[in-house]
């Protein structure tokens, strides 16, 4: 009986070990998802919705609970299947996700979608702020298939969003600036992924289109 009695002691203490240790590792993310820059969760969520959702809707993303280890495996393998996503923009992810969508975070949490539109916007950017910009038609090649094209179609024919080439958008430069910076409609706002330079730089060469 006494051998019964300590091995009931022993699995008794390790659940309780186990217990303790999950709840550390949930108040740690509960810190971590406090922690993460405005910037960066706005940036995150920007190119979560840019990215990720062109082949799947973010509701799928918004059912998991995985550590930081499975959403790295996770995006990697996304990446792997073709996202759109540099190193630098997948590490940011990963850590938008580990933060917002861990183990111990609510069975109900807002959309992405939902999310992003309550993030200040950033509007430090705009057109005229530090005065005009010439844009370099070959650096904004690379830009939009990197960032665009999903959406907007190779050589900006139309996609899942509208057709840019020739679109009378582009010479309304007030218009494309807004929008590019602060989203219209379904598109998310790119002014916490894209500087002025590389929107002037896909401006100049969508005008070439």
């Amino acid at each position: 009986m006494r051998w019964l009695q300590r091995g009931s002691g022993v699995v008794l203490a390790l659940l309780l070990v186990a217990l303790v240790g999950w709840t550390v590792i949930t108040a740690a993310q509960e810190e971590d998802r406090a922690a993460i820059e405005p910037a960066t969760a706005r940036k995150a969520a920007t190119l979560v919705l840019a990215r990720c959702a062109v082949c799947h809707t973010t509701d799928l993303i918004a059912q998991q609970r995985l550590p930081q280890d499975r959403w790295t495996v996770t995006v990697e393998k996304m990446v792997h299947w073709g996202a759109e996503l540099s190193p630098e923009e997948a590490a940011v992810v990963i850590q938008y996700l580990t933060a917002r969508n861990h183990p111990g975070a609510p069975d109900q949490l807002p959309s992405i979608e939902a999310e992003l539109a309550t993030m200040e916007p950033a509007r430090a950017q705009s057109a005229a702020s530090d005065g005009p910009l010439t844009g370099i038609a070959a650096r904004g090649a690379a830009l939009f298939a990197h960032n665009c094209q999903a959406c907007h179609g190779e050589g900006a024919v139309g996609g899942a969003g509208p057709k840019l080439a020739r679109n009378a958008v582009l010479k309304n430069e007030g218009a494309f600036w807004e929008t590019v910076l602060h989203g219209r409609g379904p598109m998310p706002a790119w002014g916490a992924v894209l500087n002025r330079q590389e929107i002037a730089d896909i401006h100049a060469w969508l005008t070439t289109r």
